[in-house]
């Protein structure tokens, strides 16, 4: 059986595309490459993302000791073990996990003849244990309890550590609605700085955090009022995201900006910036334009906690741009930010 599944998968694999992974698409899930392990046994490494979730093809559950049916008239799919029965639809977060409703992370999709299901939330429900390793983009799931050391989720590790039990996060994705921040060609800056804010606020809420964003979608929010959300939620850390531009159409790297503060607390605005700049430069292997104390910056002067701007990259040099409009880009980044926030707390 497991032969056979494998098998499929792969056929799968070869029929399956690229989707586009730019922030400009109109699409909600993305295809990335990461390893999906199961007891051991890789089982392939192409697979569409949604909201930050692995969904993999419908059949895999049957390595998971379930079986699964699907009905093309509804779109329902059902899933059964011998203890669990989960019931969910193409296209909807809704499922009926035994007698209980729930809000699954991602919804399932249908694509070139297969079904797409969230693995963590259907592996979990049915008693599994999953953990994603970021160094190596590798999920693993084990049916019987036991994660290999390497795999281990460092998310997780923060979730039982309680780093960041009740701690208030504010990710600002810059500009929105009719400002739309850099523009090169037809993509605009404040779609890139919202893709990789969605992603980052997904791995901090899945850590323990609470998190808020200063927009969700694409609106304008004005810069006082990024501050004042910031500062009424009396937020541990603000982090801004955004993208750079200069005439300079070679120009390449990333900086952080800060407000020079005289206060001598453990961690300020500078600290955190340092924090920042030096995970951006090493993992995204970016030239370090250094941090940078803007006095006049709205949102990192009003901001009563520590607060950085991240810059992640030029949108007017051509050969960064065709990087930074990436999912797997938009993702490292996040990770680098979400790795800089955690050191921040440990301060």
């Amino acid at each position: 059986m497991l032969k056979k599944v494998i098998a499929s998968f792969l056929v799968f694999i070869l029929c399956f595309g690229v989707l586009q992974v730019s922030a400009q698409g109109k699409s909600e899930y993305y295809s990335y490459a990461a390893d999906l392990w199961i007891d051991n046994q890789l089982i392939g490494n192409e697979f569409f993302y949604h909201n930050g979730n692995m969904l993999v093809p419908l059949h895999v559950v049957e390595l998971l000791g379930a079986t699964y049916e699907f009905e093309p008239e509804t779109w329902r799919i059902r899933i059964q073990s011998e203890s669990q029965s989960l019931t969910m639809h193409i296209a909807n977060y809704q499922c009926a996990n035994q007698a209980k409703l729930e809000k699954m992370p991602a919804k399932p999709t249908f694509y070139n003849n297969t079904v797409m299901i969230p693995i963590r939330y259907v592996a979990e429900s049915l008693g599994m244990s999953v953990s994603w390793d970021g160094k190596t983009d590798s999920v693993y799931v084990s049916t019987t309890g036991n994660i290999p050391e390497e795999f281990i989720d460092l998310r997780r590790d923060d979730v039982e550590n309680g780093l960041l039990t009740n701690k208030i996060i504010i990710v600002d994705p810059g500009h929105g609605g009719s400002d739309p921040g850099a523009v090169a060609g037809n993509i605009k800056e404040k779609d890139l700085n919202l893709q990789v804010a969605k992603i980052l606020t997904d791995m901090l809420k899945e850590a323990g955090a609470n998190v808020y964003m200063t927009r969700k979608d694409d609106r304008y929010v004005g810069l006082y009022t990024r501050a004042a959300i910031a500062n009424n939620l009396n937020a541990d850390l603000f982090i801004s995201i955004h993208h750079n531009a200069s005439s300079n159409s070679a120009a390449k790297g990333v900086m952080t900006l800060f407000y020079p503060s005289s206060k001598k607390q453990k961690m300020n605005g500078q600290k955190f910036a340092q924090i920042v700049q030096k995970n951006m430069v090493n993992d995204l292997n970016a030239p370090d334009w250094g941090i940078i104390a803007r006095p006049n910056l709205v949102v990192t002067r009003e901001t009563r906690m520590p607060a950085a701007l991240a810059e992640l990259g030029f949108m007017s040099t051509k050969s960064e741009l065709e990087r930074l409009v990436t999912y797997e880009f938009q993702e490292q980044a996040a990770k680098s930010l979400y790795k800089s926030i955690i050191e921040a707390l440990k301060e």
